[in-house]
């Protein structure tokens, strides 16, 4: 039976403390990551008290790399599932919340504005009005970086208005941006695009996992914006 929280569903595949990860959690952390920590650490001045937050954070395994970057990490997933998983592994007083962009902004009422935010492979999942919502979050001069599928990669995988997770039955809205169409959501709100860039997987990772790529087009789009 499908569980009210689909991500629910597949946090086994997404556990990332796993030593065999799923190519799906394993490709965030080596194709992605690499470029979203290389830009935080070229650009952002880290000092004691900089707060981040991870939006979708899964299980809270980036939110242990920004820790170890010097961030005070805050994490925020809608599946209860993940931040039980993520909490077993970073301990109960890990800064883990279950919720969605209205926690963020409930947060940043308690513990001020955040001088980063990252979100990995999540607003593709979101309506407009609760990214702008978590664009609230951020604090002037702060940092948002944002990493979404690059829209011509999921045409090539014949995805249109819904995306399956995992390799289950369960399918979620898929809202495909964009980055110009992400540019007109955020610039309301001061935004500034200062970084795009696309990144596919390496072709060691996928004689890995035994994948074709469909298309040559880059699989990821990877933004940063700054809050004037």
């Amino acid at each position: 039976m499908t569980s009210k929280i689909p991500w629910d569903d597949v946090v086994d595949k997404f556990d990332t403390y796993k030593d065999e990860l799923y190519y799906g959690a394993a490709d965030n952390i080596e194709t992605v990551w690499p470029v979203v920590l290389d830009f935080i650490k070229n650009k952002i001045h880290i000092s004691h008290g900089i707060k981040a937050l991870d939006f979708g954070c899964g299980t809270g395994m980036f939110c242990r790399e920004l820790q170890s970057l010097g961030f005070e990490s805050f994490g925020i997933d809608v599946s209860p599932e993940m931040i039980r998983v993520g909490k077993e592994h970073l301990g109960q007083d890990s800064h883990l919340y279950v919720g969605d962009t209205s926690l963020a902004k409930s947060l940043t009422e308690k513990e001020g504005a955040f001088d980063l935010i990252v979100s990995i492979m999540v607003l593709q999942f979101i309506e407009d009005q609760k990214i702008q919502e978590l664009g609230r979050a951020l604090k002037k001069g702060g940092y948002c970086i944002l990493v979404n599928h690059n829209p011509l990669h999921l045409k090539a995988r014949g995805f249109t208005d819904t995306f399956t997770l995992g390799g289950t039955d369960t399918t979620i809205p898929l809202y495909q941006r964009s980055a110009e169409d992400y540019d007109a959501l955020l610039a309301p709100l001061g935004f500034k695009r200062i970084f795009e860039t696309y990144a596919t997987e390496s072709p060691e990772f996928l004689k890995k996992y035994n994948l074709v790529r469909p298309s040559d087009d880059p699989k990821y789009l990877v933004l940063a914006y700054t809050l004037n």
